[in-house]
């Protein structure tokens, strides 16, 4: 449930983790994928079943 939600919530600039040990971010939602960027000029289709984990990113590494 709480996998789901997440990805229910997923919006563009989040950064994830696929099940591949990936760390991308998102670029657009779509229905059933998402296209994420790899690298600089390199964005590609990824399944929503492949996304492991959001990164939560502390405000406190942020401002330091």
């Amino acid at each position: 449930k709480e996998h789901q939600d997440m990805l229910d919530n997923l919006k563009k600039g989040d950064e994830i983790v696929t099940n591949g040990g990936l760390f991308v971010e998102v670029v657009q939602v779509e229905e059933e994928f998402l296209r994420v960027k790899i690298a600089n000029n390199t964005v590609v289709k990824l399944s929503k079943e492949y996304v492991a984990k959001k990164i939560e990113i502390a405000t406190e590494s942020k401002t330091k």
